[in-house]
């Protein structure tokens, strides 16, 4: 038992280690110059947008405030009276060149594919590259720029990512921000990489050759399932490390907390099975190592274990703390490491009673919308919870 623990241990910092560097790669990817081409094509921005996250006014308009040449922006709400659809029609009053699309509800697939499909026929005609963007993530002012470069230097397909902001030293508030943080550094590897729905760029002729239309009119979710569609039709997905928007987070409620955990592994098993699968390996890394140090501590203070158990655990969460310090040098507020390492034990028992959770689940709630999801990630069923 005690050789499990220590190679698990091992294990669990050696991978927090190696993603650690994959992160400081992505650091300096992050730091360097904004991309300059000659010609930057016309690009369609869609942002589909629904629910009332208090940040989206100013995320929205970071998006467009971009000091990008040639962009058509376009706002979806599924309806015209809703929160988000107040809010597109007061920035049409400073931003000319927005447009507002009333979606309606979806038939048969995720509300944001939806979304993103009208917008889509908003400004097809007009454009040779599609960007998608959520509506709830500040973006840097050359962060189109820096998405669609890939795109524009010859690839179909680029996607970036979001870094979360803590903002209070809560638990939970940092326990989120480290997840984001892992699956960030997940993506930085290329057998690893695929499409982000919060920031991705498409060649509108890719998006027509890879039948993406018809692929999102059934579908429960716009990234994963459409990037495992890609990769199995040799399609290439190309990282733009430097594309980062930022998620600021502050007395992060556990609630929001769970089910934003449950929409990222329940897509996983609908979508991708055998990375749900991996997924639950690496549960049981980030967790069981915790259970035993704890079971160690607990035993040696009862006359239950042998001293040498209590030296391996704290052994154990000194090399831990050094390794979350480095992660934790990638946040831009400073606090004790201590508190890094609770939160990183807080992530990990989520992970596990979340993956658990969904082995038996047939479907996902995402925004008021009960999905019942088949292979592939097909909707089955679908329905919208009274108000």
């Amino acid at each position: 038992m005690g050789t499990i623990f220590f190679v698990l241990a091992a294990l669990q910092c050696a991978l927090l280690l190696f993603l650690y560097r994959v992160g400081s790669r992505l650091d300096r990817e992050e730091r360097k110059q904004a991309p300059q081409r000659a010609h930057w094509p016309r690009t369609g921005l869609i942002v589909p947008a629904g629910g009332t996250h208090p940040r989206m006014r100013e995320a929205l308009e970071s998006l467009l405030r971009q000091d990008y040449p040639n962009l058509y922006p376009v706002i979806v709400t599924a309806t015209a009276d809703e929160p988000a659809a107040d809010i597109a029609r007061e920035l049409q009053g400073r931003y000319p060149q927005l447009r507002h699309v009333v979606a309606g509800p979806a038939k048969g697939c995720g509300q944001k594919n939806h979304n993103s499909l009208k917008g889509v026929a908003a400004v097809e005609d007009d454009v040779e590259l599609l960007a998608f963007c959520d509506s709830t993530h500040i973006a840097p002012h050359d962060f189109i720029r820096r998405l669609v470069a890939p795109v524009v230097d010859g690839e179909d397909f680029s996607t970036g990512y979001h870094k979360v902001v803590a903002r209070d030293a809560g638990i939970v508030t940092m326990a989120y921000a480290l997840c984001v943080q892992l699956m960030r550094y997940l993506q930085g590897i290329s057998s690893f990489t695929q499409l982000w729905g919060g920031a991705m760029c498409f060649r509108l002729s890719a998006f027509r050759r890879y039948g993406v239309r018809d692929f999102w009119q059934t579908n429960v979710v716009d990234d994963c399932s459409l990037a495992e569609r890609l990769i199995r039709r040799g399609a290439r997905i190309r990282l733009s490390g430097d594309a980062v928007l930022t998620t600021e987070a502050q007395a992060h409620e556990l609630d929001v907390w769970r089910h934003w955990m449950d929409r990222q592994i329940l897509f996983l098993k609908f979508c991708i099975p055998y990375q749900w699968v991996l997924l639950g390996v690496l549960a049981c890394l980030m967790f069981l190592p915790f259970l035993w140090a704890a079971c160690a501590v607990l035993g040696a203070l009862l006359g239950k274990l042998s001293f040498g158990w209590l030296v391996g655990a704290l052994a154990y969460a000194a090399v831990l703390a050094l390794v979350l310090r480095g992660w934790a040098r990638f946040q831009e507020a400073v606090y004790p490491v201590w508190r890094w390492v609770l939160a990183f034990a807080a992530s990990a028992c989520m992970f596990v009673c979340v993956y658990l959770r969904s082995i038996l689940a047939e479907g996902v709630l995402w925004q008021g919308i009960w999905y019942e999801v088949g292979r592939n990630g097909r909707v089955i069923r679908m329905r919208r919870q009274k108000r």
